[in-house]
């Protein structure tokens, strides 16, 4: 009989993925830690490979550190796209998936998926997005999709 495998039952690896994410000092810490490999003769590749990013976010990483130190590698205000959806429709959203079933809307599913989701905020909204999006669009009303029940609140 081998050893038993070490698990984490309270948290999913995402859950705890959110909170390392959510800690700027970890993100900071992270972010040196992967220049002082690059520092160590490891390549860009490599070191990406090891943190699930892409090589060349570890060279932002590196050049941002040579031009400004420590400062250059914490977050910046006013980065990355804006989202097309305001917080105020996105909270309206949540309300529907919420109280409404698909069928009020004349789809005929009781459970609702992304893609169903994208359907109405395009209906809606006049919003448009790529199949890809509509998770993150859960994720970020504080939802979560399961497979075989739909659309459901996280705990």
């Amino acid at each position: 009989m081998g050893k038993p495998v070490l698990k984490v039952e309270s948290k999913s690896p995402e859950e705890i993925k959110e909170m390392l994410n959510g800690n700027p000092e970890f993100l900071l810490a992270t972010r040196l830690n992967m220049v002082y490999h690059v520092a160590k003769g490891h390549s860009s590749r490599e070191v990406a490979s090891w943190y699930g990013v892409s090589f060349k976010q570890v060279i932002n990483w590196v050049h941002r550190f040579e031009e400004s130190g420590l400062e250059g590698l914490e977050n910046k205000d006013g980065r990355g796209r804006k989202s097309y959806i305001t917080d105020d429709e996105l909270e309206r959203i949540k309300i529907m998936v919420l109280e409404k079933s698909p069928l009020d809307y004349g789809i005929k599913t009781e459970k609702w998926s992304g893609p169903i989701l994208l359907r109405i905020i395009k209906e809606k909204f006049g919003i448009e997005y790529k199949p890809t999006q509509a998770y993150k669009l859960i994720e970020r009303m504080g939802l979560e999709f399961k497979k075989g029940k739909g659309i459901v609140v996280t705990k």
